[in-house]
């Protein structure tokens, strides 16, 4: 293959790719992807923030003291709410970020507890 066969085979790619582009329906295929991912970002943080919460509740119901494993888990909940309000309104990874910054302070919690 010769330098000019090999551009022309490059511009034959980039015309078919632009081409693509013009595609109806592309971009609402896209959109309907954002809205499922933001739907399951939601839901994610939505579990994980309930989870933490029955933790702190079966916890505390077993008999345990108060101490630094309950502010662990309290602020681990309320870090993965913010994460499924944010799902709503922001970035997606930004959302995924601060849910397992969520989990992440939840699990300093038993971390402490031991």
């Amino acid at each position: 293959m010769t330098g000019s066969e090999d551009r022309a085979t490059r511009a034959e790619q980039l015309r078919a790719g632009f081409q693509q582009q013009g595609v109806p329906g592309l971009a609402e295929d896209e959109v309907r992807k954002e809205r499922q991912r933001r739907l399951v970002y939601t839901v994610l943080a939505a579990v994980l923030t309930l989870g933490g919460l029955s933790l702190l509740v079966v916890r505390l119901l077993r008999g345990d003291q108060l101490g630094a494993w309950a502010a662990f888990y309290a602020a681990g909940a309320v870090v993965t709410a913010v994460g499924g309000v944010l799902a709503r309104r922001i970035s997606t990874r930004l959302t995924f970020t601060v849910v397992l910054l969520g989990v992440a302070v939840m699990s300093f919690g038993d971390a402490v507890s031991r």
